[in-house]
């Protein structure tokens, strides 16, 4: 059975994820409910980046039932994850924050120019028809870092729009060099349909799909034009030793499997 029949997406994410790494990325910031980047992170740290340093926000299954708060992902903290031994003065540990080489980032809605919605869709009577956990330290750090990535869960016309509702992140390149903003801007996106960059002109293009998607299962579940070469490569699986070290090292409690 081949690795790509065996991982889940959230796997695939990961081993994508840590496979694009740059080698000047030593301080990754993984946003909060993003296990797939965490274990990202800790992978590339096993691998090719084992001076990184990696901020971790919080990550929760669920939302709970009231009796109890909700769990955390469980392999967040489990110590078998760490491969590294820090000491990091406080005044440091806020500079990353500010301005990390790196982070993952997921959204409620992303334009066909790459700008991202975490904030909510609005009603259009001053209210929410969906309120969204907002972007905390988004702005900022999308505007400074080297470069981000996007992690969208789903992929459906509702969430790949052509213009967002409101923006958290600034995605699109021309308006980036017009405000003159010093960081890189997105690097890739990735949804369960496949991999995503931008063209010069910085409209959205297929970079990979994944095993079994077509063109037109993505342009279906696209509410813009796709840009896309001739012949659409399909997404490289995990390989067996990737996928065993993702297993047996980083996501010990299955979490990531279970997707």
């Amino acid at each position: 059975m081949s690795a790509t029949a065996t991982a889940s997406v959230n796997e695939l994410f990961a081993v994508l994820l840590a496979r694009d790494l740059r080698p000047d990325d030593r301080t990754i910031m993984v946003g909060a409910n993003m296990p797939m980047a965490r274990a990202a992170a800790v992978l590339a740290n096993m691998t090719t980046h084992p001076d990184a340093r990696i901020l971790i926000g919080l990550g929760v299954q669920g939302l709970g039932d009231g009796g109890a708060p909700p769990a955390v992902h469980p392999f967040l903290f489990d110590p078998r994850t760490l491969a590294a031994e820090a000491l990091m003065f406080q005044g440091r540990v806020f500079d990353d924050l500010h301005r990390p080489d790196v982070f993952f980032v997921g959204g409620l809605q992303l334009d066909q120019r790459g700008n991202l919605n975490l904030f909510g869709i609005p009603d259009g009577d001053g209210g929410w028809k969906m309120r969204g956990p907002g972007s905390i330290a988004l702005a900022t750090m999308s505007a400074h870092c080297a470069g981000y990535y996007i992690v969208m869960p789903s992929h459906s016309p509702r969430t790949f729009v052509e213009r967002v509702a409101l923006i958290s992140a600034l995605g699109d390149r021309t308006e980036r060099a017009r405000l003159k903003l010093p960081g890189g801007g997105i690097r890739l996106v990735l949804s369960p349909l496949g991999v995503f960059d931008f063209d010069d002109a910085g409209d959205m293009r297929v970079r990979s799909l994944h095993e079994g998607v077509s063109l037109e299962d993505a342009q279906a579940a696209t509410g813009f034009e796709l840009v896309a070469p001739d012949e659409v490569p399909v997404t490289p699986p995990p390989t067996a030793d990737e996928l065993a070290l993702l297993r047996e090292r980083v996501d010990v409690h299955g979490t990531l499997a279970q997707s």
